[in-house]
């Protein structure tokens, strides 16, 4: 048996192989009828058994041919205990007939026109494959040993016996490097058909092979596909606690860089409000400024400049926008002098055309005389 990575190859005289036709092109009832026919081909009970297949095509109206492989259990166990003293945790087992046949297939080796004899002789165990044309319909494996061409002839003797398939017409040697060949290849010269000899170097799984046949047992398949679901679930649930975890790190943040915020403006606008929260007030204001930022720059510019015009003992309760009259202050101070000030400054500045004082009047809040007032400033449309 070779190994590669998570995979384990069995060799083919481990198994049962059968070439059979099924009546039918659906996929799931292909799998129904091969797994009833691979218990009628083994007399083993089913539960000591290992079944897989390959789909070759449809070579006949409404036939599926399959490649039917049956392997008793407790020898796919035994290779799995093998594999696993050596640190291997196979997560496929693969049959070396179905690698040689897509690797000599994908490599162009093959004569796709002609029926060929594929010998393939391993380091421990080789092969007699027969493919008509791209199909394979034939296979009998043996380990190796000093009979090795009798059981190519013997090979040979079952394929013919039933006298049903096509004659070989050529015949493929395909082998690993090191192996020596010299044997077989002075007992083929005398074959009237053309013999093509093939070396190579490389792992036949190293190739991007569309393997089908998988002889892990289903409970062994059930348990890994349940482990896998459970790691999967953790790490979605990980992933989720996460998110989760960020969004509230997010958000918290967030809620301390805005406090930090509220908290800082809160000691500069402590003298603008009157009659209401700190913070509320500076959320009103935040509002305000969000309702101008849609109208356009040119009143968020005009906002903030006159904004900046306030002095620091005038609190203001109001500030809007009317797009037909203008900008309005609503406030009070205890300076009606600061009141003055502030307008003035308001008509000097190039956002506004006219500055009117709608109202005055004064006012005790907590225990001190306030004036309050109403501005209306019409803007400058020429800026």
């Amino acid at each position: 048996m070779e190994e590669k990575s998570n995979i384990l190859i069995i060799p083919r005289h481990l198994v049962t192989v059968r070439f059979m036709d099924i009546p039918s092109l659906d996929n799931s009832e292909i799998g129904k009828i091969v797994r009833l026919q691979a218990i009628k081909e083994i007399p083993y009970p089913k539960e000591e058994m290992v079944i897989s297949y390959r789909n070759l095509g449809s070579y006949k109206d409404g036939f599926s041919s399959i490649m039917l492989v049956i392997a008793k259990k407790e020898i796919v166990n035994e290779k799995l205990r093998e594999g696993s003293l050596r640190g291997l945790e196979a997560e496929n087992i693969r049959l070396h007939t179905e690698v040689v046949y897509l690797s000599l297939l994908k490599g162009g080796i093959l004569d796709s026109n002609k029926v060929t004899l594929v010998i393939h002789m391993g380091r421990e165990d080789s092969e007699i494959m027969i493919i008509d044309k791209k199909k394979p319909v034939f296979s009998r494996g043996f380990k190796n040993n000093d009979r090795f061409l009798e059981e190519i002839d013997r090979s040979m003797l079952v394929y013919k016996r039933d006298g049903l398939h096509p004659e070989v017409e050529n015949i493929l040697v395909a082998y690993p490097s090191m192996i020596d060949v010299e044997h077989v290849r002075q007992y083929l010269k005398d074959f009237k058909i053309p013999v093509n000899f093939h070396e190579y170097s490389d792992d036949l799984t190293d190739s991007n092979l569309s393997l089908e046949i998988d002889l892990l047992p289903e409970e062994l398949t059930l348990r890994k596909k349940k482990a896998k679901e459970r790691q999967e679930h953790l790490v979605t649930y990980s992933l989720i606690g996460l998110v989760v975890i960020l969004c509230f790190a997010f958000f918290a943040l967030k809620i301390h860089e805005k406090k930090r915020l509220l908290e800082m403006l809160s000691s500069k606008t402590v003298k603008m409000q009157i009659e209401t929260d700190q913070i509320g007030k500076y959320r009103k204001k935040i509002d305000l400024v969000i309702e101008h930022r849609k109208q356009g720059k040119f009143i968020i510019d005009t906002l903030e400049h006159s904004y900046s015009l306030i002095p620091p003992d005038i609190s203001l309760s109001r500030l809007s926008y009317n797009e037909e009259e203008g900008v309005f202050y609503k406030g009070a101070s205890e300076s009606t002098s600061s009141i003055f000030g502030f307008v003035k400054r308001l008509e000097k500045s190039e956002y506004f055309d006219r500055v009117e004082i709608k109202h005055t009047a004064k006012k005790n809040v907590k225990l001190k005389e306030v004036t309050e007032f109403d501005v209306q400033c019409h803007l400058n449309t020429d800026q």
